[in-house]
């Protein structure tokens, strides 16, 4: 009798561990997604604070974050290939940054959108910056969202790599 307990428990054991392997094949994206989730409702507050009506903005992003993070928070128990909301998500973040960057170039809405910081040179650069690496994070989650739903990536190798081992 012990010995069926010791063998369910380890496969379940076994099972989990899968689980959460094919979990973790969306950390980096988990992981970028808390931080525009931050960025963005900072950005918020501050639009907020400032009486800015562009608060609508971050508020849209925020929303669509949210909705990335409930369908990742759902891959632990129901994996798939295909997170199409984080998907959208990044894009829709991807070409906010590219439209925040045109914004503040050439249409001189910095302190439109910035209110809360004076419309000089080095804070100009500042965000900037910021939004370039936004862009670039974007591309790269986006980049891997697309191995993952291909089984290109480094972790699906591993997995299968495991789940012979085991069986």
């Amino acid at each position: 009798m012990k010995t069926n307990k010791m063998m369910l428990m380890e496969q379940n054991r076994k099972k989990l561990s899968v689980q959460s392997m094919y979990f973790n094949r969306y950390l980096l994206v988990r992981y970028a997604s808390a931080l525009f989730f931050f960025t963005n409702l900072y950005w918020f507050l501050s639009l907020l604070m400032s009486g800015s009506s562009l608060f609508v903005i971050p508020l849209i992003l925020i929303i669509t974050l949210i909705a990335s993070v409930v369908e990742q928070v759902k891959l632990y128990s129901a994996h798939t290939n295909n997170a199409r909301y984080t998907k959208y998500s990044f894009i829709t973040l991807l070409l906010t940054n590219v439209w925040l960057i045109i914004s503040i170039s050439f249409l001189s809405m910095f302190h439109q959108l910035y209110p809360f910081l004076t419309n000089q040179m080095k804070y100009r650069v500042f965000i900037l910056i910021v939004l370039v690496l936004g862009i670039v994070l974007s591309a790269i989650i986006l980049r891997r969202l697309k191995k993952i739903k291909y089984n290109e990536d480094k972790h699906f190798e591993r997995i299968k790599q495991y789940e012979n081992i085991i069986k």
